[in-house]
């Protein structure tokens, strides 16, 4: 599997919405979700998330309770640059507030940022600069 994914949101709806977009791109990626972004960061340090992939692209949104994707993004990069460049991070919202695409792209980690809902063609979109940015073929 040379690509994988990981959703962070605090709802489970939003994660049936991101398996079945991810169904209908008509590939079978592994997708692992989180409601907790601290136990997705647990999971990254560990080296558990998908030890096959190239490369992992997450989905996580950017306000949540407990630890939210500005939270996250701040102790994921910390991490080991050799970890770090494993994942493809991109910042889900449904804020339209400048301010807050502002902050997502103050911070070098984050990707791209995707209102809520995503669809499929700004998956596709993704899922293409992905692989063309990390050399990969699906």
């Amino acid at each position: 599997m040379q690509l994988s994914f990981v959703i962070i949101d605090d709802t489970e709806l939003d994660h049936f919405i991101a398996r079945k977009m991810l169904r209908n791109a008509n590939r079978k990626f592994r997708v692992k979700t989180f409601i907790d972004a601290s136990q997705a960061l647990e999971h990254i340090i560990a080296g558990s998330i998908d030890d096959d992939a190239k490369i992992i692209m997450i989905f996580v949104d950017i306000y949540m309770p407990l630890m939210d994707g500005f939270e996250f993004i701040e102790e994921f990069e910390k991490l080991d640059k050799a970890i770090q460049d494993k994942y493809y991070i991109v910042a889900l919202t449904s804020s339209r507030d400048i301010f807050d695409i502002n902050r997502v792209n103050s911070y070098r980690s984050f990707k791209a940022v995707i209102a809520k809902p995503m669809t499929a063609d700004e998956l596709s979109s993704l899922i293409n600069k992905a692989t063309i940015d990390y050399g990969i073929q699906l």
